[in-house]
């Protein structure tokens, strides 16, 4: 009998982990960073080819409360933080 649980415990902690594995190479984000009215960029960031969650954010300066804040958005929800001088307004579509 606690052979079977162990098992089943370890099935379901080997899932949970390959889901958040794969689950954060699907997400893809639309950023602005407006740095001024005349300066304004915009990207389509795909995790697909990232190595680790929320890469692309971490390369940018984003700080840890920054990337839970955005690791909790769902699709369609949006959050802006201000970056140094520049606005980066960030909207979930996958």
């Amino acid at each position: 009998m606690k052979v079977t649980q162990f098992f089943k415990q370890l099935n379901k902690n080997l899932i949970g982990k390959l889901h958040r594995t794969s689950e954060f190479h699907q997400r893809m984000w639309i950023v602005n960073v407006r740095e001024s009215t005349l300066n304004n960029d915009t990207f389509v960031i795909s995790e697909d080819s990232f190595t680790e969650p929320m890469q692309w954010m971490k390369r940018h300066h984003y700080t840890d409360y920054m990337i839970d804040e955005l690791d909790q958005l769902k699709l369609s929800q949006s959050v802006s933080f201000k970056i140094g001088t520049a606005e980066h307004c960030l909207f979930r579509v996958k």
